[in-house]
């Protein structure tokens, strides 16, 4: 999957289906585009192992 190949209506169907199957992560990505997320924290994230960013997806909190 290449998001800069997505039209509008895929990218769509594809954060309908993110918030509805992994609302923290919905959340954890709506956070960062409304900047209440700073790129560092999403390169701290990112620089984790698959099953921390799990566990932090798992415990986060809307800001």
């Amino acid at each position: 999957m290449n998001l800069n190949d997505m039209t509008q209506q895929e990218f769509d169907e594809l954060l309908a289906e993110v918030k509805e199957n992994t609302p923290n992560l919905f959340q954890f990505i709506e956070d960062f585009v409304d900047k209440k997320v700073t790129h560092e924290e999403v390169s701290v994230y990112l620089s984790m192992t698959s099953g921390q960013q799990q566990n932090y997806i798992d415990n986060y909190q809307a800001r």
